[in-house]
This record gives structure tokens, sequence and C-alpha cells, in this order.
């Protein structure tokens, strides 16, 4: 069993786990928040998300490249990433092997012909591991990934089915990732590019100190609740995240009662 917490030299709580995914899944359901950051995680590589991984290090490459490639060396690239992956997966739930090589191949291609001209990069693959805030009782950090930081844009890359740039509307009210890089780089302009089925979807938010403020209240209601050492989370049934699909801790929670899928 993990435990998330520890103290400062002062007596402090020391909360070093806080990622924007991390925020994300709280926002979903608690108990597996909860489950993710206490107890040892099952050891579960989808198909989905290892496509992803292979696109994003093709992606990482070609921008740390001294030259930029052609569609053949493109190619050759994602053919490599993707059969180092292949052998990681134990859940196959979103395609077939041959059906993600195609997918994986057009949506890394669509990033290369219709984003990666305009991109001007700064940072690739920036990590980060930021004090966000302190208080008397508590140290807080925050940390994550950008895929590429330019001089005044952040930019994430996404490789999923749907066109989730739609929801446009949505990601200005909620979207707690580029709330998160935003402060973490002190640019204010933010664009994810999401290469799906069927094309590029580009979406552009903005974000300011008011969205620093409300994440910085977000994440203590988080800390807060952790410190009290709660064992009892709310339980987050009520979406499609619910399901075996989509949860590695589903079996043992609403799994193991109704199931479903």
């Amino acid at each position: 069993m993990k435990f998330p917490l520890h103290l400062a030299e002062d007596g402090r709580v020391v909360h070093d786990w806080v990622r924007q995914s991390s925020i994300k899944t709280s926002d979903m359901c608690l108990e597996r928040w909860r489950r993710e950051l206490w107890d040892d995680s099952p050891e579960i590589v989808k198909d989905a998300a290892a496509l992803g991984t292979a696109c994003h290090s093709v992606a990482e490459y070609i921008l740390e490249a001294d030259e930029p490639p052609d569609e053949a060396e493109v190619t050759e690239l994602f053919n490599i990433f993707w059969a180092k992956m292949v052998p990681t997966i134990n859940i196959w739930n979103s395609y077939d092997q041959e059906s993600a090589t195609v997918e994986g191949l057009n949506r890394i291609l669509s990033w290369y012909n219709e984003v990666y001209e305009e991109l001007v990069p700064k940072k690739v693959e920036w990590n980060f591991n930021k004090l966000f805030f302190e208080d008397d009782e508590r140290i807080v950090y925050l940390s994550g990934t950008v895929d590429l930081v330019e001089e005044d844009r952040i930019w994430d890359w996404k490789f999923p089915k749907r066109d989730y740039s739609r929801d446009k509307w949505q990601y200005d009210r909620w979207d707690v990732q580029s709330m998160a890089y935003c402060w973490a780089t002190g640019i204010p302009n933010f664009s994810y590019a999401v290469m799906h089925s069927k094309g590029v979807g580009r979406m552009d938010l903005v974000r300011d100190e008011s969205h620093t403020d409300w994440l910085r209240a977000k994440v203590l209601r988080l800390c807060q609740l952790l410190e009290s050492d709660s064992r009892a989370m709310a339980l987050g049934d009520n979406g499609w995240w619910c399901s075996e699909k989509w949860c590695d801790y589903f079996a043992q929670c609403k799994g193991a009662t109704i199931g479903g899928t």
C-alpha cells in the first residue's frame, strides 16, 4: 500500500501527488482518485493509451530533431515506437492490433501535415515540479509534463477517436490541464491539437490569475480530504468512466456487485 503524504521538518504536511490528471480523476470519481493514490495500482496498459504514447513519442522525436523528416520517415518512426508499445498492452478494448496501427499512423501523419509546420518549439516535453501554494498546515507542489512550450503558447497533443475540440465551451469552464500548465509556464495561451479518426481539431483557451485562484481552492479541498485519512469516498458511478473499459478498479467496485461494462 502506498501513502501519498509525508511531513516536512517543520511538521507541515507535504502534498507532492498533485498532477492535473489526478485532479481530473477526483472530478469523475473520488473513490478512484483515492485508490490511485493509496493503493498499489494494477499493472494495466490499454491499447488506446499505448497508441497515444507512441504518437507522442514520434512528435517529441520530430520536434527535437535537427532536420524535419518527410512522410516516409514519419511512418518509419511510428512503426518503430508502436512496435515497442504493442508487447506492453494487456487490454485491447478499443481496437485490434491491425486497426490500431492504421489509426495511429493516420493520426500522427495528420499532426505532421496539419500542425507541425506552424510550431516554433522552445521546450519539448517540459517537466515541472513547482511549489503551488503553502500555508500553516501544508506545502503543496504541482507537477506535470507540457508537450510543447512556445514563446507565447502552450500545446498539448491528443490522439482520441472523437473530436472533442467541439466541446470547447466545457473546456473553457472546467479544463484543469490548461489552468495548471498556464500557471506553471506563465503563458496564458493554451491550445489542444486533437488528432481524431476524421481529421484534426484545435481548441484555444486563455487562462488568467482567476483560474489559478480557483485551481488552488480546488486542490486545497482535496488536500484537506486526504489529510482526514478518510477511506470512505463518494462513488462517481454516474458517467461513462464508471465501466470496465475506463476504470482499472471497476471489477473491485461496482463490477463486483451489479456488473456491467
